[in-house]
C-alpha cells in the first residue's frame, strides 16, 4: 500500500499542470481602448507687450493693461494642444501713482477684456477696484533697473481672476476696457485707445494636454 500511494502523488501534480496550461492566457487590451485620464498641466508663457519689471519683494513679472480692442495689442497667452476647456487665471491690480514713500490718496475701478486672440471675440471681462492711502494698500513695488530705486507706478491689492475658456480657443489676450479715477481733484473716467489703466501679474493656463487614442 505504501507503494501504490507513492505512485499516486506524481500523477496528481502532471494533473494539476495540464490543467495550468489549458488556462488561457489573459487578453490583450482591445485596440482603440480609452486611454487613462491625461493629468492637468499649467503654462505660464506669457508676451507682455508693455513689461513693467519685476516686483522688489514678489518677484513677479507686471505687465501694464492697455485699453485697446486689438488682440495683438494685449498681454497674450497661448493654449497648447488641449482637449476640452482651459482655465485662464491671474491677478488684476489697479495702477497706482506713487512717488517714493510719499502716497497721494487715489481711488480707482478698472474695467479688463479677455479676448480670443484669433477672433478678437469677447469671452469675460473682468474688474478691480481699490484705494491708496497707505503702503500697506500696494501689493508691491516695482524695481527700476540700474538705480536701485522703485518705479513711479506700483500695483494695488489684487483680485484674483478665474475664467474659462472655450475649448475651441487656442490663445488669449488681454485688454483695457476702461478706467474711473477718484483723485483729491475729483473724478474722472477714461476710455483712451493706448492708455494703461491696470496691471496684471500671476498669469497661467490650466489645460488637460490633447491625447491621440491608440488605432
Amino acid at each position: 500500500m505504501v507503494v501504490g500511494l507513492a505512485c499516486l502523488v506524481p500523477l496528481g501534480l502532471a494533473a494539476g499542470a495540464d490543467d495550468q496550461q489549458r488556462k488561457k492566457p489573459t487578453a490583450p487590451p482591445a485596440k482603440g481602448a480609452a486611454a487613462k485620464p491625461t493629468a492637468v498641466k499649467t503654462v505660464r508663457d506669457v508676451t507682455c507687450p508693455v513689461d513693467l519689471g519685476l516686483g522688489a519683494k514678489s518677484k513677479r513679472q507686471f505687465c501694464d493693461v492697455v485699453i485697446g480692442t486689438d488682440a495683438a495689442s494685449g498681454i497674450s497667452m497661448r493654449v497648447p494642444p488641449h482637449a476640452g476647456a482651459s482655465t485662464l487665471m491671474f491677478d488684476l491690480h489697479n495702477r497706482f501713482a506713487v512717488t517714493g514713500g510719499a502716497l497721494t490718496f487715489a481711488r480707482a475701478s478698472a474695467l479688463v477684456a479677455v479676448l480670443n486672440g484669433n477672433s478678437g471675440a469677447v469671452i469675460e471681462r473682468a474688474a478691480v477696484l481699490g484705494e491708496l492711502r497707505t503702503e500697506v494698500d500696494l501689493f508691491d513695488r516695482i524695481a527700476s533697473a540700474g538705480t536701485g530705486g522703485s518705479k513711479t507706478v506700483a500695483p494695488g491689492r489684487p483680485a484674483a481672476v478665474k475664467i474659462v475658456i472655450p475649448a475651441a480657443v487656442t490663445s488669449i489676450s488681454i485688454v483695457g476696457v476702461r478706467v474711473e479715477l477718484t483723485s483729491k481733484d475729483g473724478r474722472a473716467e477714461y476710455a483712451t485707445m493706448g492708455r494703461p489703466i491696470a496691471i496684471a501679474s500671476n498669469m497661467r493656463i490650466d489645460y488637460t494636454p490633447a491625447t491621440v487614442s491608440r488605432q
